[in-house]
Order: C-alpha cells, then structure tokens, then sequence
C-alpha cells in the first residue's frame, strides 16, 4: 500500500517579514503571595508586558530571529509608547494607528496557579480605512487574529487587511477565537466570518476545532491547511491530502510554570517554519519548541 501523502503548503510564504494584525494589549501580570482575601492587603511581583496574540507571535517570531511587523491599533497613551519601546527593543517592526486608551488585561497568578483574569477593553479599534497597503508590502505571509472577528471587535478591519492580502499574493494565516466565545457568538456566523477571509492555513485548539466542526473531515469551507494543537497531545495536521499527527516532546520536569501564551509561540514557530520554506511537519515541530519555550515563563510573552 502506498503511503498517505503529507500535507503541503497551500502556498509558499515569501521572503520578507511576517505581519501579524490586530490590537496591541498590555499584560499585567500579579503574581500573589498568599491566597487572595477581599478586603485584604499583600505584597504581589507585577510583571506589565505587551500582549495580545499579535504582539505575542511577533515577539516570538523576532526571538526565532525572523523579521516580525506588528500592524494594526495602539492606543495613544504613555502606556502603549512603553510597549510599543519594549517591542522595538526585540526587533519588532511596528506599523500602528494610534488612537483611545490601551487596552489592559490584569492577570490574578494565584499560589496554587490558577489565574483571574480582569480585562479592561480601552478606548479605540482599528478601522477599515486604516489598513493600509504599506503594513503587507513584501509580507512574506499575514497572520490575523480571529479574536477580532468577534461582535465589540473589528471585523471589517480584518476582511480589509485579508483582501489586501490576497490582491497582493500573500498568504493568509488565521488563528481562531477561543471555543467559549465562538459558541456565545454562534458558531455558524463565526463560521461565515473565517471563511469570508479565504485563509491558507488555519490554527486552533481541540475544543475550538470542536466548536467550527473541524473535528472529523475537512468541510468545504474549510482552508487547505488546518492545524489543531492540543497541549501535550499529538498535533493534528489536516488537508484535502491526508491526516498526520506530530508528538509533542514532553517538557523536562520542573520546566512548565504557564501555558499562557502557548498558542501563539506555536503560531510563530510554524510562521518562521513555513517563511524559511520547512515541510509542515517540521514547522509544526518549531511551533512545539517555541511553545516549550514560553511555557517556562510567567507571562505570555517569550523570554528577551
């Protein structure tokens, strides 16, 4: 019996930098001392980082060495120029329209590990007016965040930045907004919208595959390339050429800290991968690495 062919690249990334597209957050991390008490008082170690899942991959991708553009929206505050500087002072190429308040998500990092998360939505967003032909120009390929395809969010932005995209020959990336908030949305909608934005590659956990009903074979809206990452377990990659499966390296003991972050390392290690012209099995392998690696920090950020 012959083998079942890998899957491939929907297409070849090109040379220049990756752009990933969205907002620019920033990440307050509180790491308490003891269990929390309301009315209480207690020292905490504050960590305040870029975030968001576009300045998470970017900052990834630049630690892989790989040239990274962030594009999309930063408020117009003291507080996105300092991680608009911290971005800049990893290799981070920044194109933004600044305007509003930053948004702000407070991380609670609680003794036993568990996380509160309290999320403050700033003051702004990105217009489809805004994206501008000069964020994509030479991209070797454009990641966008399905996060901002949700109501609140800025899907028209998205569609705008994807078509330019596409009348440019650039690849198209997406990584899908979390299963819980897919299914308060409604699935199918969502569906509608991701298929709207003709991605090449497609990323997403178990439960959001789930959630789109890409648990089974590929329907046909669904992109040529999907990946499906599920924590310690096999990577899923899927295509209209076959399934395969990439183990996931069990991480040494005592190495794992927080998983936050994880999936848009991943993101990145398959980015740089597809960029540098890796089969997809390999690039999927620098996503896991790139994974383990942030995995080892507090924060979703990668380490400098």
């Amino acid at each position: 019996m012959a083998p079942e062919p890998l899957p491939g690249w929907p297409r070849p990334a090109g040379r220049g930098p990756v752009v990933a597209l969205g907002k620019l957050v920033a990440d307050s991390l509180l790491e308490l001392s003891a269990p929390l008490v309301v009315g209480g008082q207690q020292r905490v170690v504050r960590t305040t980082t870029a975030g968001g899942a576009p300045a998470n991959v970017t900052a990834n991708l630049a630690r892989l060495g790989v040239p990274a553009r962030l594009a999309g929206w930063a408020g117009a505050d003291p507080l996105a120029d300092g991680l608009l500087a911290a971005l800049a002072g990893r290799g981070v190429e920044t194109a933004v329209v600044r305007r509003g308040r930053t948004p702000l998500s407070t991380v609670l990092v609680h003794p036993d590990g568990e996380r509160t998360l309290l999320t403050d939505r700033g003051e702004g967003g990105l217009e489809p007016a805004d994206v501008r032909r000069s964020w994509l120009a030479g991209a070797a390929v454009v990641h966008l965040d399905g996060y901002d395809l949700l109501p609140g969010r800025f899907p028209e932005a998205v569609w705008a930045a994807a078509s330019v995209a596409h009348r440019a020959g650039v690849p198209v990336g997406v990584d899908v907004a979390a299963a819980s908030r897919i299914r308060d949305h409604d699935a199918e909608a969502y569906v509608e919208l991701l298929a709207g934005l003709r991605p090449d590659v497609l990323f997403c956990n178990a439960a959001e595959a789930a959630a789109l009903g890409l648990d089974g074979d590929l329907p046909g809206w669904a992109p040529e390339l999907l990946l499906v990452h599920a924590g310690a377990e096999p990577t899923r990659v899927l295509s209209r050429a076959g399934v395969a499966e990439v183990p996931v390296d069990p991480l040494p003991e005592g190495l794992l800290r927080d998983t936050t972050g994880c999936g848009d390392a991943f993101a990145a290690g398959v980015l740089a991968g597809w960029r540098s012209g890796s089969s997809v099995l390999d690039a999927v392998r620098a996503g896991h690495a790139a994974a383990a690696v942030v995995a080892g920090v507090v924060g979703a950020q990668p380490p400098p």
